[in-house]
């Protein structure tokens, strides 16, 4: 969701392919689709994978990338020092996050969304995008986390799942259970905000931030599931700010 928000912000498909292109993998492609959600246009990003055996894998198989390995990965790249940077930023709180959960060395985590490929499309992907934008702050309303239960590589896990909740805790996210039975923040999406967002208002403070703003772009991200609650949607303001 937050790649589809970005393009449809205005960030160039070939900006992005190109960028991700740099870090050697050759293990995937994106699929990007223009949609309509209640009269609004909106952008689906898909990171498909060629290969998904793994997708299922215990993640201590040996199967999926370290962080170690993901951070030398990066570190290889041409990107500017401040996505490097954002990138890692990133990569670290999830990280942290994960060797909390698993009971790891950070440098040992191992990442298993759908395999490392993803999460990695994800953080990078986003890094490159903020860059490209140049935003001086980013502001974000409080994020719904849902409820529930979820089945994945490691059995059957609350929502939100461990990863996610060491994330809120350790970055002091703010949060709220929302009434969705699902899993509406991944440990990919809460170290993301936590890692590029400056500050947090609730909907009544930031809708008359927004309000009395002048703003120049507005783009929209959707996911695959329908959750009845609005897209992410990421405004640009005349003083550059994404919102």
């Amino acid at each position: 969701m937050t790649l589809g928000a970005m393009l449809s912000l205005g960030v160039p498909l070939n900006v992005l392919e190109e960028g991700l292109a740099s870090l050697g993998l050759n293990e995937f492609e994106l699929s990007v689709t223009e949609k309509e959600y209640d009269g609004l246009p909106v952008t689906d990003v898909d990171v498909i994978l060629y290969n998904k055996e793994h997708a299922w894998i215990h993640p201590y198989s040996g199967k999926y990338r370290n962080y170690g390995e993901i951070k030398a990965m990066i570190e290889r790249t041409d990107f500017s020092s401040n996505v490097k940077k954002l990138s890692r930023r990133i990569f670290d709180i999830k990280a942290q996050a994960e060797s909390e959960a698993h009971g790891v060395l950070v440098d040992e985590v191992q990442f298993h969304e759908v395999g490392a490929v993803d999460s990695i499309v994800d953080v990078v992907g986003t890094a490159i995008c903020l860059d490209y934008v140049g935003a001086e702050s980013v502001i974000s309303t409080h994020v719904p986390t849902g409820f529930g239960t979820i089945e994945c590589a490691c059995g059957t896990l609350p929502v939100p799942a461990p990863a996610t909740t060491a994330i809120l805790k350790d970055t002091r996210l703010p949060h709220y259970r929302s009434d969705v039975k699902h899993e509406l923040l991944t440990p990919t999406g809460a170290a993301i905000l936590a890692g590029i967002v400056d500050s947090f208002l609730d909907d009544t403070d930031f809708d008359n931030n927004w309000n009395n703003a002048d703003i120049v772009h507005i783009g929209r991200g959707v996911g695959k599931r329908n959750t009845g609650l609005p897209p992410m949607t990421m405004m640009i303001t005349e003083t550059n700010e994404r919102r």
